[in-house]
């Protein structure tokens, strides 16, 4: 074949902007513009702005553990100061355990509600209030009531965080990127716990709340430098300011670079603005009112709406029992019972490193294993574990054994006490890798942007909800069926919740958030089909390719090795 070169126009159809195309001996050439922003300096943004966020997810997982500290220390138990006056009844401990996952759930269904009209960044800045003044109460307290008081608002802070952080981190990031940088979140709250943690074993309690003040003031200063989402920007018919908040996102670059991001956006957002019959008919003008929040509310009852809520939910609910989240607070006593090979004490600072590296691998591995794949695998690592804990145990001790007893000799089984702490540590590992984090991680993503805000309030007020349930009905579930019994039957859920992920967990993965939404809003869709199409990227590219090959006919040449090359 003779040499030949052709050239396409500029402004003609192309794929990622593609100006000319040559044909020479039978190959293909693609010149294609060169982007205004290199890789690095594309996701650097959306790195500071998620980084911003995570201040947040540091003070909520300082807030958690408190309690671990304060109560030994009023109790008298442990690290208690030779001026502290104040002092606990069991009774007393218990409720400051508890009552911030009581609040938790209100704070939830607050921030839903006010989502909305604040806008996320506002959101996350006025959500810092409450625990700045409740960290200077606890530093400060001279009763047990301004005890409670602090905690309440640390609570409600804490339930109020999570819509604006989920919403915020999934309306900002690139598909590529969005699972690793939402995946931080897991890593931001354990190294929330061990600063405490480690704060508690040098210096008193009050000084640690003192010190943890700085967290929510500094929290405040960084989110004031991050951008508002273009998403929520557009909602308010503030195009300019969605553009200028889109150009920082991707590099601090030129309206011309995110022109067609932009375009996509404003196209999406006017879609999601229309009502749902407008939607359903392609009505390109909706002329009717703005919902009012009695209309939110039933528009939450739509299957778009349930089935991401039902998956979600569920995720979480396989979450809560699939065994560390009900047994963690009495991770020590049950240490003890097992007769680990370890003092209980180090083997429980042992699961929290393990779950902080948990949480590293889950944030670098999740833009190549998927969503899915880490769900699948971090459930069956768990229910094998709990599985294998309980045979361990029906093998081993008498029957009827509880960790609530005093044990004074503990049958070891002539070592195999090593094999119940890898087991141990082997669950720590693979709930903190996916069980826990994936279900929040679709929680930035699933909903459709109408009522995103409200949506994720709720399915958060739940799983606090769920979460409280389950850490007081384990000392229930212990009674009535031992300790090997309460384990085996959390080792039966996480196997139930392995085929749950197996058949209804879509792939979310590098797909964009309106794939997502079309997908759910399928209603012709079976249950079990859990493939989410690309329906922008697949048919722009039939489209730039169909272009092509007319462009080629017209102007009279041989396609040949063209379309070998397509192909």
């Amino acid at each position: 074949m003779g040499k030949s070169v052709y050239t396409i126009n500029a402004d003609s159809p192309s794929v990622n902007g593609t100006a000319t195309m040559e044909l020479r001996n039978g190959t293909v050439k693609r010149d294609e513009e060169k982007p205004e922003a290199g890789r690095f300096r594309t996701i650097l943004p959306q790195i500071l702005a998620s980084t911003a966020k995570n201040f947040l997810l540091l003070d909520l997982g300082m807030a958690v553990a408190l309690p671990t500290i304060v109560i030994p220390a009023l109790r008298g138990l442990k690290n208690r100061a030779p001026d502290e006056f104040l002092h606990f009844t069991p009774a007393q401990a218990s409720w400051f355990g508890s009552i911030a996952y009581i609040c938790q759930p209100v704070g939830s269904v607050l921030s839903g509600i006010v989502l909305e009209p604040l806008g996320r960044k506002r959101s996350m800045i006025l959500v810092n209030i409450p625990h700045i003044i409740g960290w200077l109460m606890l530093y400060q307290a001279g009763s047990l009531t301004e005890m409670y008081t602090a905690a309440v608002l640390l609570g409600l802070g804490v339930g109020f965080m999570e819509a604006p952080i989920v919403t915020y981190v999934g309306e900002i990031c690139q598909p590529s990127i969005r699972g690793i940088l939402t995946s931080c979140a897991g890593v931001a709250v354990m190294l929330g716990f061990f600063f405490v943690f480690l704060l508690g074993t040098v210096t008193t309690w009050r000084i640690t709340a003192a010190i943890c003040v700085c967290v929510p003031l500094t929290t405040m200063i960084a989110i004031c430098f991050v951008p508002e989402t273009p998403m929520w920007l557009l909602s308010k018919n503030r195009e300019e300011d969605a553009r200028k908040s889109l150009q920082w996102l991707r590099g601090w670059v030129s309206s011309k670079a995110v022109e067609k991001e932009f375009k996509e956006m404003q196209r999406y957002n006017k879609s999601a603005a229309q009502c749902t019959p407008c939607q359903k008919s392609q009505n390109s003008k909706c002329e009717h009112p703005p919902p009012s929040e009695w209309m939110k509310l039933q528009e939450l009852m739509r299957k778009r709406n349930l089935r991401p809520f039902a998956l979600v939910l569920l995720l979480f609910a396989f979450g809560q029992l699939s065994g560390l989240t009900g047994m963690r607070p009495y991770l020590v006593q049950i240490f003890q019972a097992y007769g680990v090979p370890l003092d209980a004490n180090w083997a429980t600072v042992s699961t929290a490193l393990l779950g902080l590296a948990a949480n590293i691998v889950c944030m670098v591995s999740i833009k190549f294993v998927g969503k899915r794949r880490l769900a699948l695998f971090s459930f069956t690592l768990t229910s094998l574990s709990c599985l294998s804990l309980a045979i361990y145990a029906f093998n081993v001790f008498p029957p009827g054994w509880s960790s609530s007893d005093m044990h004074e000799t503990v049958n070891t089984a002539n070592g195999l006490n090593y094999l119940a702490m890898f087991l141990f540590l082997t669950l720590a590992f693979a709930t903190s890798v996916g069980v826990l984090p994936v279900p929040w991680i679709l929680l930035s993503e699933v909903f459709p942007f109408k009522n995103r805000s409200l949506a994720c309030g709720i399915t958060a007020a739940l799983n606090y909800v769920m979460t409280f349930v389950t850490t007081k009905t384990y000392f229930n579930l212990e009674s009535s069926l031992s300790l090997p019994g309460v384990i085996l039957f959390y080792g039966i859920c996480g196997m139930i919740g392995v085929l749950f992920v197996y058949f209804f967990l879509p792939e979310t993965e590098k797909r964009t958030l309106e794939d997502i939404e079309l997908y759910f809003s399928d209603n012709n869709r079976k249950l079990t089909d859990i493939h989410i199409e690309r329906y922008h990227r697949d048919k722009e590219k039939a489209a730039a390719i169909a272009d092509d090959l007319a462009a080629k006919q017209k102007q009279g040449i041989d396609n040949t090795a063209y379309n070998e090359s397509e192909k």
